[in-house]
């Protein structure tokens, strides 16, 4: 799909297109500017980024500090270990929508790749691997071969997968049949139930390639592929024209079947969409998650990228998923990381973890020597409290001295840390002190 400079102003998006030498070649009228939390998409020589709404200050605070501790538990860990700590932590950066810049090459992919599929898996691995040639982000291209893998052995009970590589093409192969088969991997949260096939479409996305679904091929082997090197929009966008798809990009070809040619009458949701853009000419309308605008005789359609809160959703259920590659890493770094994690998770909506009190006596004095703490630590008289990982933690960032009032419990916070962002999303400013009971 080829994009006029006039087509690009007019996409329903806050977004502006730039050069590699971040001169901007065109914008729509909404944007602003690249503000923290914005997503680039490769286009050729050229990015589109998009703004992605207003950011949450909070949740982009922790969302960083925790990004930063699962990279720096690879300093911790050696051999394999680090590998698949280094392949989580730059995988969910690209989930979070921040750039991996790492260097390396297509060799190194097949050994982040085997150490990932050894941890999650009991598959036998054969690679074969092509002439060595340079690569950008190796991590998180082995993640996308992990999760093709994992996906072989749990929905086709494969017990073997061979690893292959040509340029800029990986694939991993295992014998069986796929069959009729459907396979959806939405762009949006919102629409997609599985976690390691969503993360394969957003990495391909945000690294110029596409993922293409299990196939049956001849010779009784099923293949799964990823191609690098495409830098097509991976943007779902689409031009309407008299009732009619006329043009659209990949991306949108993938995401709903709506190729050129398609008559909106068919589908409501897109039918809608048209309609709502008609209502308010130039401007972007909303309808169910899509945005559209009007211009001219075209009604252009775009699926914008989650916002992020829905990625820092995504990391979340990205650490869950993952479990298997950080989980032997040593204190603190473990204890920080599941911390930050809860915080995150709290901050979306959900409780922090709590224990009873005979637990965290048990365990807080050991996870206080571990993060380094001087400060007293009381024997806690309360039925419960927040989980002592989290506790130790907090104490280590911001800590003063904890406090005992009858059964609850406080942390006092330093003086020289009552300012600093990272508290102020767990502490009212009119206190410097937080109830962990």
């Amino acid at each position: 799909m080829n994009l006029t400079i006039t087509d690009l102003s007019e996409l329903p998006l806050p977004a502006a297109v730039f050069d590699d030498e971040d001169g901007i070649i065109a914008k729509t009228p909404e944007w602003t500017g690249a503000t923290t939390g914005a997503i680039a998409f490769p286009v050729r020589r050229n990015r589109l980024v998009i703004a992605t709404g207003t950011v949450h200050p909070q949740c982009e605070t922790i969302l960083a500090k925790l990004l930063d501790a699962i990279d720096n538990a690879s300093l911790f860990v050696s051999g394999e270990q680090r590998l698949r700590v280094s392949m989580l932590a730059a995988s969910l950066r690209i989930v979070a929508g921040r750039q991996v810049l790492s260097k390396g090459t297509s060799h190194d992919v097949m050994e982040y790749a085997k150490a990932g599929i050894s941890a999650r898996t009991s598959l036998a691995v054969t690679i074969d691997a092509g002439q060595n040639t340079p690569i950008v982000a190796p991590e998180v291209i082995a993640l996308v071969l992990v999760q093709f893998a994992s996906n072989a052995e749990r929905h086709a009970q494969a017990t073997e997968v061979y690893l292959t590589q040509s340029e800029h093409t990986f694939s991993v192969l295992w014998r069986g049949a796929l069959g009729a088969k459907e396979f959806t991997i939405s762009r949006q949260r919102s629409g997609r139930e599985r976690w390691g096939l969503g993360f394969a479409r957003i990495a391909a996305d945000t690294l110029g390639g596409v993922v293409y679904p299990p196939y049956d091929r001849e010779d009784g082997f099923v293949v799964s592929t990823l191609e690098l090197g495409l830098e097509q929009l991976a943007l779902p966008i689409a031009a309407i024209r008299q009732g009619h798809v006329v043009k659209a990009s990949r991306a949108w070809d993938e995401e709903t079947n709506m190729l050129p040619g398609y008559d909106v009458n068919i589908e409501p949701k897109l039918l809608a969409c048209v309609r709502a853009a008609y209502m308010s000419p130039g401007d972007i309308a909303v309808t169910d998650g899509w945005w559209s605008r009007s211009a001219g005789d075209l009604v252009w359609i775009a699926i914008p990228p989650d916002d992020i809160l829905d990625r820092a959703r995504d990391v979340l259920q990205g650490i869950a998923h993952e479990r298997a590659l950080w989980d032997g890493i040593p204190e603190p770094a473990r204890s920080r990381v599941f911390a930050l994690d809860s915080l995150l998770d709290a901050l979306l909506g959900h409780p922090l973890p709590r224990v009873s009190g005979e637990v965290w006596n048990k365990h807080i004095r050991e996870l206080g020597a571990a993060f380094g703490l001087t400060m007293d630590i009381p024997e806690f008289p309360g039925m419960g409290a927040v989980d002592p990982r989290i506790v130790a933690f907090l104490a280590s960032e911001f800590g003063d001295k904890f406090e005992i009032e009858g059964e609850n419990l406080y942390l006092h916070v330093r003086p020289d840390m009552l300012n600093d962002p990272f508290v102020q999303v767990f502490v009212e400013p009119q206190d410097n002190a937080l109830r962990l009971s």
